[in-house]
């Protein structure tokens, strides 16, 4: 974070602690991994770009839906809010009455118009193998493949394509309410910091905080998975980056928005371009996994990736033919 303007950073860390203490654990040696099926892989290999899609149409619709009723039932408890609000409204008065009524005007259009794309955090004893958690969103006959990725791209500052990594939060009830009673103590412990800003940029963080409370939270039996969104809304956040599209993917007809990988330094905006961006490729349980492993060092030393026999490694994880039982 050390380009970041230190006023920004603190405003993050009241009133987004969790986020920004997983955000500040990543290192420059970190890695991201997007687990996809084989096929898409080529897709992004061939286009050089990547699809973002609506949150609607995410593997479990409910991952979205989750969050938006824990923030709502926190919302609707004055016993459980009351500390939070007290603490904006000593600070700024009225700042917690603006940044709710942003956050209500743009909920219908968060649920249907926001797009996502979805990474987890890698460790490096995965290199070989993958996370057997995440390979088993993969049906029979599907070629799963991890594509380990560089931070660098999803911790640099722009606002070249408005589109915000977060990490995903798995909280029950009580860590949310522990979340937010962190973020009244350093409220209340930055007053004088927060009352010398201008009041719409403070309502632009609470709002910020509720929005993605509420879009980057899921069930907190998924917590293994180590989820970071990349959000965008083309009604929120309007950017010539991204190309709109109706497509068919899995017979289900939707709009995607694609982004195509090209750097622009100018803008800040680095390190997305294959040959930079890919670091591995881990192929899942398969039966043609030699054969799929030829292929994809093949379209990686195509598409200019460097040393592509060394970053396609085979999991070798069995395919089970009937499930556990």
């Amino acid at each position: 974070m050390e380009e970041w303007d230190p006023a920004i950073v603190k405003l993050f860390s009241i009133f987004m602690p969790t986020t920004f203490e997983r955000r500040f654990a990543i290192k420059d040696y970190s890695r991201f991994v997007h687990y996809t099926t084989a096929a898409n892989l080529f897709r992004i290999l061939d286009k050089e770009e990547v699809w973002f899609r609506n949150a609607r149409c995410m593997n479990d619709h409910r991952d979205i839906e989750n969050g938006m009723v824990q923030l709502q039932q926190w919302n609707n408890d004055a016993e459980r809010n009351a500390p939070l609000i007290r603490a904006l409204e000593a600070c700024i008065p009225g700042v917690w009455k603006d940044g709710l009524r942003k956050y209500h005007h743009w909920l219908p259009n968060l649920r249907t118009q926001s797009y996502v794309l979805s990474v987890a955090e890698h460790a490096p004893d995965e290199n070989e193998t993958g996370r057997l958690a995440l390979w088993r969103a993969y049906e029979k006959g599907v070629v799963g493949v991890a594509v380990v990725v560089s931070v660098a791209p999803f911790m640099r500052m722009t606002d070249a394509l408005k589109a915000y990594p977060s990490p995903v939060a798995y909280w029950t009830r009580q860590q949310l309410d522990d979340e937010f009673e962190v973020v009244a103590h350093r409220i209340v412990a930055n007053k004088d910091f927060l009352s010398k800003l201008n009041k719409a940029a403070v309502t632009e963080m609470v709002f910020l905080m509720l929005l993605f409370a509420a879009m980057c939270s899921k069930h907190t039996g998924f917590h293994q998975e180590r989820e970071w969104r990349v959000l965008t809304n083309p009604l929120l956040w309007p950017s010539t980056r991204f190309i709109e599209q109706q497509d068919i993917i899995d017979g289900i007809p939707q709009t995607i928005y694609k982004l195509p990988l090209k750097n622009s330094p100018n803008e800040n905006l680095t390190g997305i371009e294959l040959h930079e961006l890919i670091d591995r490729v881990i192929i899942g349980p398969s039966s043609h996994a030699g054969a799929i492993r030829d292929a994809i060092v093949a379209k990686l030393a195509e598409r200019n990736v460097p040393d592509p026999h060394s970053k396609v490694v085979v999991s070798g994880i069995p395919v089970r033919a009937t499930g556990m039982g």
